[in-house]
Order: structure tokens, then C-alpha cells, then sequence
């Protein structure tokens, strides 16, 4: 994940040698079902996750039958199936405000963040605030998909899930979200306007600002439980 070198440092008045630490990146070739899709950079962490996250957020692939991680190279096997689209049980989730509150103020502990300023993080909580996973990776959408991949493997509803993430929300967060079922979706900083066209119109609850107990709601106030 990271790895220490030996770097010149100028202090506004004299150069002096010091160590620090920087994030490592490795770059992955991602195959699915036997066929090259792209190649990606990533921590070296949660390949499995990552993989089977990758696939279901993409909408490559909506059932996982195997993973193989070889070297630099990720193999994902499964089907698409056709599924028919229904907001119904975005309808069914209510989310109170003490829950929100729990999950905005849990203290996210991102180690390598602090240590190399490289990294976004990602985490995964239930409807009553406990969190699941998180992770962090020099991409903030790798870390998403980590966390929905560790989901999926551990065999999580994930409409019953709260996803919390560093820095704002885009278009492809939400698309990643709708993807893999999730409804909620939390940052201290705001979504994008596409990212808020996106989410108006398959019901998902995009929470930004979330900060020292405060935050914006920005869409789906119907799953918010005033």
C-alpha cells in the first residue's frame, strides 16, 4: 500500500534529505469472462472485492461465478442476467436522523491517507449505523468498488446498505450505486448536478456537506424519516 524513498525537502530557506512515504500503484488488467475490458490503477489490496464490485457497479456482469488474480492480471467470470427495474424497495428503506447522525460522526480512521495525503477511502454501513467495511485506494471509485464487492461476498442485501465515501459524488458513483443496489449514499462533500439528475430518477438518497452533524439532503427525501 505504501512504501518509504528518499526525497530532498525545501523548507523555504535550505534543502535537506528526509525519507517519506508515498502510496504504491499498480496497474491491473481486467478481463471478463475470457475478454480484456481496461486496465486499471490500483492499491494491491481487496482484489477480490474489487474485482467482483468492479463487474456488478460497472454492469458488466450481475452474478459473480469466480474470480482468478494471476500477477498484474484480474479474471472475472459470470452472467448478465436481464433483470426488470423496479424502485420498490427504495420505497420500503426509512433512514431516521439518528442514524444519520451515527454514521456522519463515526470516526473514519483513514491510515494511509493521513500518512501519504494519496489515498480516497470508502465504507459500507447498515440501516442502524454499524459499519461493515471500509477501505481505502489511490482511486475513489476502486474503493467504492471494494467495499460493494465485500459486500457482495459476504453475502449483504445491499439495499439494505448506506455507502459513505471521501470527496464529492459524480455521475459515476451514483451509476455504481444503481448498479449494485445500493439507495444511500453519503459524503462530506456535494454531488455533481449530473450525479443528482441521475439519482432523482432511480430514488437514491444522495447526502452531502455531511459535517459536524450537519449535512445537505439533495434527493429521495421520502426514505429520510424526519
Amino acid at each position: 500500500m505504501i512504501k518509504k524513498i528518499k526525497i530532498k525537502k525545501f523548507n523555504g530557506k535550505d534543502f535537506y534529505d528526509v525519507e517519506d512515504c508515498i502510496a504504491v500503484e499498480e496497474i491491473y488488467n481486467i478481463f471478463i469472462n475470457g475478454e480484456f475490458v481496461k486496465f486499471l490503477s490500483l492499491s494491491p489490496n481487496f482484489l477480490n472485492e474489487f474485482a467482483v464490485g468492479f463487474a456488478i457497479s460497472e454492469g458488466f456482469l450481475n452474478k459473480i461465478d469466480k474470480v482468478e488474480v494471476d500477477k498484474n492480471n484480474i479474471y472475472i467470470f459470470g452472467e448478465k442476467i436481464n433483470k426488470i427495474k423496479s424502485n420498490k424497495n427504495n420505497k420500503e428503506i426509512k433512514i431516521d436522523i439518528e442514524t444519520l447522525r451515527k454514521i456522519i460522526s463515526y470516526k473514519i480512521k483513514a491510515k494511509y491517507w493521513e500518512i501519504t495525503g494519496s489515498f480516497h477511502w470508502a465504507s459500507i454501513f447498515d440501516l442502524k449505523g454499524n459499519n461493515i467495511i471500509f477501505v481505502e485506494d489511490i482511486g475513489r471509485y476502486n474503493a467504492v468498488d471494494k467495499v460493494i464487492g465485500y459486500a457482495i461476498l459476504n453475502n449483504y442485501n445491499l439495499n439494505e446498505l448506506i455507502l459513505k465515501c471521501s470527496g464529492r459524488i459524480p455521475y459515476e458513483i451514483v451509476k455504481k450505486a444503481i448498479n449494485s443496489g445500493l439507495n444511500v449514499i453519503i459524503s462530506k462533500s456535494p454531488p455533481t448536478d449530473k450525479a443528482i439528475n441521475l439519482a432523482e430518477k432511480n430514488n437514491i438518497l444522495l447526502i452531502g456537506f455531511a459535517r459536524n452533524g450537519k449535512f445537505n439532503i439533495y434527493t429521495s427525501e421520502e426514505i429520510w424519516e424526519k
